[in-house]
């Protein structure tokens, strides 16, 4: 199961947080982070990644923590006990070189968590967008989401899925996100 939630953000809140994906810095990094590629982050699913967005002092109402946090409140009507979230960009040239470019990896997130997804920023691509498998030993997925720009796509931590592994545009820039939520 997934939801999709198409202009996940209202315009300013949008405009606020692509200003923070440019302005923020990016460490180069990999996925899976469960497994060891010798130091060669190219083996595995390259990407860069800006550090986890705090809540900073709660109150501020310009704070990408708190702007995601309170838009997914309001659109899906569930509270909120535990949220990671981030800011993420692949660039196509890195993942070309990777044993991973056109190959399905298909795994699931932190048990800890009852939802995971993301936001889609820079791409209205099918390429670009997210696979859901029926369980990780699937070859192909059941379904495809397409990326689209401002596209929330949601479902359980626990759904195997996968980004396309064929990307389209030169830089995918999304906010994945982990959530936990009351019952």
């Amino acid at each position: 199961m997934f939801n999709v939630i198409e202009n996940f953000y209202e315009t300013n809140n949008l405009g606020l947080m692509v200003m923070n994906f440019l302005n923020l810095s990016f460490d180069a990094t990999y996925q899976s982070k469960e497994v060891n590629y010798g130091g060669d982050r190219n083996k595995g699913y390259p990407c860069y990644e800006s550090k986890i967005l705090d809540k900073g002092n709660g109150n501020n109402p310009y704070c990408p923590y708190n702007i995601f946090k309170q838009t997914f409140e309001k659109k899906t009507q569930k509270k909120i006990i535990n949220l990671k979230t981030f800011f993420r960009k692949t660039k196509k040239e890195e993942l070309k070189k990777s044993p991973s470019w056109k190959q399905y990896k298909p795994h699931t997130d932190d048990v800890i968590y009852d939802i995971a997804g993301l936001i889609y920023y820079n791409s209205n691509s099918i390429k670009d967008g997210t696979y859901i498998f029926n369980n990780e030993n699937d070859f192909e997925p059941t379904v495809i989401i397409g990326s689209k720009y401002n596209r929330g796509v949601f479902y359980n931590s626990q759904q195997p899925h996968s980004p396309s592994m064929e990307q389209e545009v030169e830089e995918r820039w999304i906010q994945p996100f982990f959530i936990s939520y009351e019952k």
